[in-house]
């Protein structure tokens, strides 16, 4: 499907949860992994990137998106406990991270509450934790793309992603790995959240899923393109010789 950008890139979304079969029973050496782990995002992410490479077969994309899980509350999920042992299991030549989506809410502990959410008790725990899933990816020398959020349909929802996107940044960039933004993926000329994208066909189609938080699996398919610019190069260097 062919689309017109009129506005950038920028958004987020997801689908069902799942591992997802690999394509390759049997990958040949020159094969290249790719680990999609987070939140329901890191899922929908790997649904448009599977519909893109379909017919590729010198990549395997391991899915291991989970619904509802995040770095705010390692008692529903602990990312930074089990991504070592996801790590050595996958053995993945590159990462794409996504989370934030579940993550606008207080801290917990020992099932007590431990700071409120944008304190900066809360943002110092937020960081050591984005800090502890970049770590072992930089031991490891695994290329880690983090996706950063997209804009939102509700303002007050919007200005969280916005404060959540400048803690993972920074932290980001010092850790070696990329920040890729999509706030400008589903903008409208005004830079303004728009649900609908026009094709070069002149049709409109659906960008966003009606909650104003997540993508149409059409909006996952332009994600996927936009992800693939950057993957692409990386990818084939990995593969010379």
């Amino acid at each position: 499907m062919a689309w017109a950008l009129t506005a950038g890139f920028a958004s987020s979304a997801w689908a069902e949860t799942g591992t997802g079969e690999p394509r390759s029973s049997t990958p040949s050496p020159a094969q290249k992994t790719i680990l999609i782990f987070g939140d329901s995002m890191a899922d929908g992410v790997w649904g448009g990137l599977t519909r893109a490479l379909i017919r590729d077969t010198s990549i395997k994309l391991i899915r291991r998106g989970k619904n509802g899980t995040g770095l705010a509350r390692p008692d529903v999920y602990d990312w930074p406990a089990n991504l070592p042992a996801l790590l050595e299991a996958e053995k993945p030549d590159i990462a794409l991270v996504s989370f934030g989506l579940n993550d606008r809410q207080d801290t917990f502990a020992g099932g007590r509450r431990e700071h409120y959410f944008r304190t900066e008790a809360w943002k110092t725990s937020y960081i050591e934790r984005i800090q502890a899933i970049l770590t072992p990816l930089k031991d490891k020398q695994i290329p880690t793309f983090w996706i950063g959020l997209p804009i939102m349909r509700d303002a007050a929802v919007s200005k969280d992603a916005e404060f959540l996107n400048g803690l993972y940044e920074p932290a980001v960039i010092a850790a070696g790995a990329t920040f890729f933004p999509i706030w400008e993926l589903s903008t409208d000329g005004t830079h303004d959240y728009t649900t609908h994208i026009k094709g070069t066909d002149g049709r409109l189609r659906s960008l966003r899923n009606d909650d104003g938080m997540h993508f149409s699996p059409a909006g996952y398919d332009l994600l996927a393109q936009a992800l693939l610019q950057k993957l692409t190069p990386i990818i084939k260097a990995a593969k010379a010789p």
